[in-house]
């Protein structure tokens, strides 16, 4: 009877073992601060919509005129407007959302911005106001979610030099504040963070028969630190710092003459040149490979006030496809 009782005992003993073993194995994504990860890619992809979104304000704030636009994509539902003054002072507003569909990341992420514009000169213009963001993202890679917001202040110059160059430079800072699960939603975390980003840019526009050409090309970097926490089962997840030197070229090609239906071919590329995505070894090589580009095909319109145009873009990863999407933009100027 004692042999029986050990014999159980050690089989017992070894099937729990090999249980714990095969739990650990599962859970090894699911450790504490693995929604480090998700942070980080979205931090990438926000701040590369702001940028953008800076851009295209600012790019509005160069003409005199006042407008109002509308893009829509994917499914067709309203993903942005943006509307401008105009004039030698001028104020702008935009609200912008992304739909996140990665391998790492998905959801959406919404920004916005205020800006005052003010041409000091010819050649000078000078603009700065408030940036918000908020995200709403689902993390596959622990089961878990983030869901934060956030809001800051941005300030930049634009340097005409000539009537087809022109200089550009950013600067922006933000505080956001974060709410995080993994688990399923069984384990939960909150913390701050504190992000600074530069971005230097040029585009050159040009004309080849009958093609009118922009060349765009800039360097961008971010850093943010996410403050430390203490999960609520218990575990404590140090401070982390997320540093990001990127690189960005873009062209565009249109043909045709203005005032008739237009082809145009959009071509734009993203690289990570140097950095750290602010997570600890052990979550291993990250999901997220840091290049992206772009193609897309479409056809524009420039009528009196109002022009539109239409786009089918296919966006690539380093070595994968990543799918397909549309885009539909309207603006009307007065």
């Amino acid at each position: 009877m004692p042999r029986v009782f050990t014999f159980n005992l050690r089989n017992l003993l070894v099937a729990s073992l090999i249980v714990f073993g095969f739990g650990q194995a599962a859970q090894a994504r699911n450790i504490p601060g693995s929604a480090q990860l998700g942070v980080s890619h979205a931090t990438e992809v926000a701040t590369g919509m702001i940028v953008r979104s800076l851009k295209d304000n600012m790019r509005q704030m160069r003409d005199d005129g006042a407008s109002v636009q509308i893009s829509t994509s994917g499914d067709m539902e309203l993903t942005g407007v943006r509307a401008s003054t105009g004039g030698i002072s001028s104020l702008t507003f935009s609200l912008e959302r992304r739909d996140v569909d990665m391998t790492d990341l998905t959801g959406s992420i919404d920004v916005s911005t205020l800006l005052f514009g003010h041409h000091v000169n010819e050649q000078v213009l000078v603009f700065g106001g408030l940036i918000g963001e908020r995200g709403n993202l689902v993390t596959p890679y622990n089961t878990g979610t983030i869901k934060y917001d956030g809001a800051g202040l941005a300030l930049g110059l634009d340097y005409r030099v000539s009537n087809q160059m022109y200089l550009t430079a950013i600067v922006g800072g933000m505080s956001l504040d974060y709410d995080v699960t993994r688990g399923g939603g069984a384990i939960s975390g909150s913390f701050g963070a504190n992000r600074q980003f530069i971005d230097l840019s040029g585009d050159y526009l040009t004309r080849a028969g009958n093609a009118d050409l922009r060349f765009g090309a800039g360097l961008l970097y971010a850093t943010q630190k996410n403050d430390g926490y203490t999960e609520s089962g218990g575990a404590v997840v140090g401070a982390v710092r997320q540093d990001q030197l990127s690189a960005k070229v873009e062209m565009r090609s249109t043909w045709g003459v203005p005032g008739d239906f237009r082809p145009f071919v959009d071509l734009s590329a993203w690289g990570k040149l140097s950095g750290n995505d602010a997570v600890p070894a052990v979550f291993g090589t990250t999901l997220n490979d840091g290049v992206s580009a772009r193609m897309a095909v479409g056809v524009e319109r420039v009528h009196g006030a109002s022009s539109f145009n239409f786009a089918v873009g296919a966006n690539f990863g380093s070595d994968r496809f990543e799918g397909l999407d549309a885009k539909l933009n309207y603006s009307f100027r007065f």
